[in-house]
């Protein structure tokens, strides 16, 4: 299923443009996960599919199961999960280990993304699949492109993982109701002080990110 690739090497110019083409589209998924939990009071109630494809983070999930049906759920879901996936994979089976060299130079040595990396690549040798059928989001995606995970196991174990995870999310929704209902209606009540709080989050949430980058 996997092989190790060639040794680490530094990108140039055409490659680097390269890298950020593949970026682009998960990046620009990444800046709407923001867009999203700052309209989550809006979006909630009246356009809960399109609050997921914002913003697809486990709370949000949770929430909008609440306010849709399964089948709308589950398809939404693993399109917004799924989409950024194959370029993250392609990314890292094109640049091998540089890729880990470039986002250190870009992100600083110690930025959290490749902290994550470092951690399963550990473990990928072994216990890769299983990685992935439980982590299947940007690091794992990435790394299973540098370390030369096929193309169809790849996306039938991360396809497979992103289903149980909407599934289990749904059913929990199902199971608590009652709590998840309260907080749906409380969001909804309070709408102006939750976007506030939200665009406030997310204010703190970039500042603390470049921050970590300059010192680093």
């Amino acid at each position: 299923m996997t092989e190790f690739n060639r040794p680490n090497e530094k990108l140039d110019s055409e490659a680097r443009r390269r890298v950020k083409q593949l970026a682009a589209f998960p990046l620009l998924l990444a800046l709407a996960a923001y867009l999203g939990q700052i309209l989550t009071s809006t979006l909630l109630s009246s356009q809960p599919l399109l609050l997921i494809s914002l913003n697809a983070t486990d709370p949000m999930l949770l929430l909008a199961a609440h306010e849709t049906g399964a089948i709308a759920f589950l398809t939404v879901g693993a399109v917004r999960l799924f989409a950024p996936d194959l370029l993250l994979h392609q990314l890292g089976w094109e640049f091998g280990p540089a890729t880990k060299a470039y986002l250190k130079s870009e992100l600083g040595p110690r930025n959290g993304f490749s902290r994550t990396i470092a951690v399963l690549e550990r473990w990928f040798p072994r216990v890769g699949w299983v990685l992935l059928f439980a982590l299947p989001g940007y690091p794992m995606c990435l790394l299973a492109g540098i370390m030369k995970m096929r193309r169809v196991p790849f996306v039938l174990i991360n396809l497979a993982g992103t289903v149980s995870r909407l599934l289990l999310i749904y059913w929990v929704s199902s199971v608590f109701e009652g709590p998840v209902g309260a907080a749906v209606r409380f969001i909804s009540r309070f709408s102006l002080p939750f976007t506030f709080a939200m665009v406030v989050l997310v204010m703190l949430q970039s500042s603390r990110g470049k921050r970590t980058t300059s010192e680093e």
